[in-house]
């Protein structure tokens, strides 16, 4: 009797213990976003650095499986992936994570340098995908769909 009893308490615990967690991951934010460099490494690919602050008041986590697809309208322009990232506990930082871009197939480089000249941030979107993990295996994937790309642009 005391030994099931003693398993619900722990039970109850662990439950109350990850509820607060939980609530802890719903508030993380990105605090800014900047584009630092883009590096061009072919005539279709870059390699990119983008500056991402990230106040998080949850413990560590991992966020990996990165890929954003650009689109301009409903035309795919481009793919970025993106390596692991390990994000601090409890505190706020600017993460420099390098990123690997490449033209998506059927666009030249001379499209994209017209797409430049007449460059409106309002007809791009990104559809964005990533896998946080926390403590190995344990996880949530992150879908966003149709982002308008001036989201990241605003200062």
């Amino acid at each position: 009797m005391k030994k099931a009893l003693r398993i619900s308490f722990l039970l109850v615990a662990a439950c109350l213990l990850l509820s607060g967690c939980v609530s802890k991951y719903k508030k993380i934010s990105v605090s800014s976003f900047e584009l630092e460099s883009v590096v061009p490494t072919s005539l279709r690919s870059a390699n990119v650095v983008v500056a991402v602050g990230i106040s998080n008041p949850a413990p560590a986590f991992q966020v990996r499986d990165i890929e954003a697809t650009i689109k301009r309208g409903e035309e795919v322009m481009g793919v970025v992936t993106g390596e692991p990232v390990s994000v601090d506990g409890k505190c706020d930082r600017v993460y420099r994570i390098p990123l690997q871009a490449q033209l998506a197939d059927g666009i030249s480089l001379m499209q994209l340098l017209a797409t430049y000249k007449s460059f409106n941030p309002e007809d791009f979107y990104l559809d964005l995908h990533a896998r946080a993990n926390v403590a190995g295996k344990i996880g949530k994937d992150i879908d966003y769909k149709d982002m308008p790309l001036t989201k990241f642009l605003k200062k």
